[in-house]
């Protein structure tokens, strides 16, 4: 528009008023349009809603869960949580996809992977599209990240009092552990070869034989509080 009246400037009045009208009209057209190139329609005849049958009968509830990964009831559970979180209301007139739908769909997705964890194929098992996959799974996302205070909550000092109990009588770890940490790690020593007896049992998930080797971690919190001491200790200037 703007080259157009640079090359060939409107010669009135009158004539620049209809220019603009035309060009306020593209403009309006244009901010209405939401695809400027046609779309062919896809075929949307997806087969999640057999959930729903298979729910109403226990014999096919495990049927269910291999579709959803949860059973029914966990299912209602969840959605009783979530279903009125603001994230599945709009101020449009068009309602969203009924929030059933969406955690279903989201579960769905949760419970695939390989080949079959695409975003297309889960559109085309649930009957939607691409993009509406993508926004049920954020909001649904959403809507349980917003219990975590709920359900993860710091354990008080009595509860902690209870679970060091626990271990003193049933592990037996008695002693200055109690107020500190224990943590494992470990790490997989490769096999010159396959063993002879039970070999199989070696065969580790990283495709070859070997032996894994743990290591225990006791700190409690005054060698803690000291390791601390001596590390602010190196960071003086003087030691730099």
């Amino acid at each position: 528009m703007a080259t157009r009246d640079v090359f060939s400037p409107p010669e009135n009045l009158e004539e620049h008023s209809l220019n603009l009208q035309k060009d306020l009209e593209i403009i309006a057209l244009l901010e209405e349009t939401r695809y400027l190139n046609s779309r062919p329609p896809v075929p949307k005849h997806g087969n999640l809603d057999l959930a729903w049958e298979f729910s109403q009968d226990p014999a096919h509830h495990h049927r269910f869960i291999n579709m959803l990964r949860v059973s029914p009831l966990v299912f209602l559970t969840v959605l009783d949580l979530i279903e009125n979180h603001t994230v599945f209301r709009n101020n449009t007139n068009l309602g969203q996809t009924p929030v059933e739908q969406q955690l279903a769909v989201t579960l769905f997705r949760m419970g695939r992977y390989g080949n079959g964890a695409s975003v297309e194929d889960i559109a085309r098992a649930a009957g939607c599209s691409e993009g509406s996959v993508e926004n049920y799974t954020n909001r649904c996302f959403k809507a349980i990240l917003s219990l975590q205070s709920q359900f993860v909550q710091k354990l008080t000092p009595a509860e902690k009092e209870v679970e060091k109990e626990w271990m003193d009588n049933y592990l037996g770890f008695q002693g200055s552990w109690r107020d500190g940490w224990v943590m494992y790690d470990g790490t997989i020593v490769v096999l010159y070869r396959k063993p002879g007896k039970n070999g199989d049992a070696y065969y580790t998930r990283k495709a070859n034989y070997g032996l894994n080797v743990q290591v225990r971690v006791h700190v409690t919190i005054s060698a803690l509080f000291n390791f601390f001491l001596d590390w602010e200790h190196t960071l003086e200037p003087s030691n730099c």
